[in-house]
């Protein structure tokens, strides 16, 4: 059976990738958790996981959660914290890879490193340009995870793009808005953003992505991946929206969208400081798709399934906004 160590279980990405492992089954599953016995009280993560105590800011923590031969998921990032203590806490994750002997470490990074790039599509090979901190620091981290696991271990990078999903951050201020926000200001939002690239992906094919790495047989040393929903042509701010508000009952706008040019869009996203300022830009799901890889739930599946959560938890809730 083989051993998954995951670091950051308890967020988003990771709650959903360790149900999935326990579904498939073969896999003997432990997590690091700051509050093991709050965990274990609370039942978070199953029977059938092994939790750990510990703080990834303390190089010791690790001993015994990371076993020789295992595969490590690691999932960490300290929003708190700035580029030096998250590269801190890094370095101690491999450190202990290191003395542990593990095989595999399968590095959650983000599409978001490319930054202002020029190009339409971007991949893997794309010059990566970020400007904000977040993506700064997140290009650092995996620099010094493809140096360090040299001769060592096996270091794989994913690149997730937006990542949504029941409870997930991405579409919930959209449907919000949709539901309950100014239909003037929606309408002119609409034209604005148009058929600007949402680079949405489903939390089911991201944590599909980590579990079909887990379980490739081939040398991948080195390799960067990225996951996304980017070759569905709906993809983009029209349709999504379109989507959301057949399925959330929101009446159509009487007014046809004005299209104007994008860029407008492009430069009022260059004055708010966002990262990526292409309207256009796509992220090549492409690499991970010709080693085999097939995203489980479609683009239109995984928005029915979040738009059901969302007008079930507002009738639930009497108008609070789902957790």
């Amino acid at each position: 059976m083989k051993t998954i160590a995951i670091t950051g279980a308890s967020g988003f990405i990771g709650k959903h990738l360790v149900a999935q492992l326990l579904r498939e089954g073969g896999y003997a599953v432990r997590v690091l958790s700051r509050n093991r016995q709050r965990d274990l009280g609370e039942g978070r993560f199953g029977k059938e996981v092994e939790v750990f105590e510990g703080d990834i800011n303390d190089p010791h923590t690790f001993g015994g959660f990371l076993v020789p031969g295992c595969t490590v998921i690691n999932l960490v990032y300290l929003w708190d914290a700035g580029e030096e203590r998250n590269r801190a806490c890094t370095s101690n994750l491999l450190d202990a890879c290191k003395e542990a002997g593990v095989s595999r470490l399968i590095h959650c990074s983000t599409a978001a490193v490319a930054g202002r790039v020029a190009d339409d599509l971007v991949d893997e090979k794309t010059r990566s340009q970020p400007v904000t901190d977040y993506g700064l620091t997140k290009l650092k981290i995996e620099q010094d995870i493809i140096d360090a696991s040299k001769g060592a271990f096996e270091a794989i990078v994913l690149r997730p793009t937006a990542v949504f999903g029941i409870s997930g951050e991405p579409l919930k201020k959209l449907a919000a808005d949709l539901g309950r926000g100014n239909r003037w200001k929606n309408y002119l939002k609409s034209c604005l953003f148009g058929r600007r690239r949402m680079n949405l992906v489903h939390v089911a094919n991201v944590v599909a992505a980590f579990v079909f790495l887990i379980s490739n047989t081939r040398r991948l040393e080195g390799e960067i991946f990225i996951v996304s929903d980017d070759d569905d042509p709906r993809n983009n701010f029209v349709d999504v929206e379109e989507f959301l508000m057949d399925a959330l009952g929101v009446k159509k706008y009487s007014l046809p969208r004005l299209p104007l040019p994008l860029t407008l869009l492009k430069w009022l996203l260059l004055s708010l400081g966002r990262n990526n300022v292409n309207p256009r830009c796509d992220f090549d799901p492409g690499r991970l798709r010709r080693l085999g890889f097939n995203s489980p739930v479609s683009l239109c599946e995984g928005l029915a399934e979040y738009a059901a959560w969302y007008r079930a938890a507002q009738l639930g809730e009497k108008g609070r906004k789902p957790s």
